[in-house]
């Protein structure tokens, strides 16, 4: 469970991330946040590692990030993962030029969704923030609440909202209780 307090500072980041790039926009280009902050993104096609159940990478190699995506998700998988990663970088950039590597499974085989490399006693000091927080900051980022509560005050479908924002149903319906929209 994250706090109300916690909550709000990741709105908070994501909302100022949005601004700084001037990305109040539906849907929010992604693409351009990560190219802003000289990230390059690749869609990779993990089975060919065989890593079929990878749904996002974000590493540290030769002092450059880059993040890698499952080509074989939908589009709005794609993008969730893209801002899940992204989540990563601005809220874990010391931890993951540390680390090196994150994996992410996302949802797709019940255990552990992240790995890291093994740690070794300096890595130890510096950890990932909780997925559920990376989590809660991506949604923040794809539908920024001011942004969505105004849309739906004219909008208020579910998967109307969806299409619009190019995110899952189910990813909308959360955000939209979150908000106590619905």
């Amino acid at each position: 469970m994250i706090s109300d307090d916690r909550k709000e500072e990741l709105e908070k980041i994501a909302s100022q991330i949005l601004f700084n790039n001037d990305m109040y926009k539906i849907p929010v280009n992604l693409l351009k946040i990560a190219k802003n902050f000289d990230i390059t993104v690749y869609n990779t096609n993990f089975e060919k590692w065989g890593k079929k159940y990878v749904s996002g990478v974000i590493r540290y190699v030769d002092g450059k990030i880059s993040i890698l995506i499952n080509q074989k998700d939908s589009r709005e998988m794609k993008r969730y993962t893209l801002a899940h990663e992204l989540g990563h970088f601005f809220l874990d950039n010391e931890a993951v030029k540390l680390h090196k590597i994150h994996i992410d499974t996302l949802y797709r085989d019940g255990a552990d969704s992240s790995k890291t490399e093994p740690k070794t006693e300096n890595r130890l000091q510096v950890q990932f923030t909780d997925n559920l927080d990376i989590d809660y900051f991506a949604s923040a980022l794809l539908m920024d609440r001011k942004v969505l509560r105004k849309v739906f005050k004219v909008e208020s479908s579910i998967s109307e909202l969806a299409k619009l924002f190019v995110v899952s149903y189910s990813v909308m319906a959360v955000r939209l209780d979150t908000l106590g929209l619905i």
